[in-house]
């Protein structure tokens, strides 16, 4: 009968913890929303494994699924379909039509439009830089999903989003969010290769 009850008590432990887990990201998903145009600035790590293999610090200007990246090494805009990446460098601008999946590696917030189904998800409480938070861990049910798994780590007095990890195969790309500004007012353009800022540079149709 003892066996019975801790059996039970389990079960309904792991089912509060899958609630909790989705009432934390609901939480953090309307509080994203509600601070519309939002500017932050971020580290993002890429790992093989626990191998880091590369990083870099910059900004990124979000409005809804459109996003503008911009890095020491390279700028990205993505008005929702279209995609520029330009390495300064190359003097090229690569045009694409990116997938959900890749877009998903990309942006920290993709996690607002996927959680909601086909992942199993956990919480447990722990720190980050200094900070009480929540890190949810979510698996995906399903091999074809977007991401395969992500760990969300979301602060416990506002839920705000502070780190998001995403894994596709053996790789790991981590965003470090250091700074979140919302309530901003950009234009459709603002998420557009500006042609005019770039006059020399080669543009090279991916599509």
């Amino acid at each position: 009968m003892r066996k019975i009850l801790s059996v039970i008590l389990l079960l309904m432990s792991i089912g509060c913890m899958g609630q909790n887990a989705k009432q934390i990201l609901d939480a953090t998903a309307s509080k994203i929303k509600k601070m519309g145009d939002v500017k932050a600035s971020f580290t993002a790590t890429t790992f093989n494994g626990t191998t880091e293999q590369a990083s870099t610090k910059g900004t990124m200007m979000l409005q809804g699924k459109k996003m503008q990246l911009s890095t020491d090494d390279m700028k990205m805009w993505y008005n929702g379909k279209t995609q520029w990446s330009m390495m300064p460098e190359s003097g090229e601008v690569n045009v694409s039509t990116p997938t959900e999946r890749e877009m998903a590696n990309m942006n920290p917030y993709s996690f607002i439009n996927m959680y909601k189904k086909g992942y199993k998800m956990d919480v447990r409480q722990t720190k980050l830089r200094g900070k009480d938070v929540y890190e949810v861990h979510l698996v995906a049910r399903y091999a074809g999903s977007n991401a395969q798994e992500m760990y969300v780590d979301v602060t416990k007095d506002d839920y705000t989003p502070l780190c998001v990890r995403v894994r596709q195969d053996n790789s790991w790309n981590r965003v470090s969010i250091h700074s979140l500004q919302g309530n901003q007012h950009f234009k459709d353009t603002d998420f557009e290769f500006p042609k005019g800022e770039f006059p020399n540079v080669e543009i090279i149709d991916l599509r």
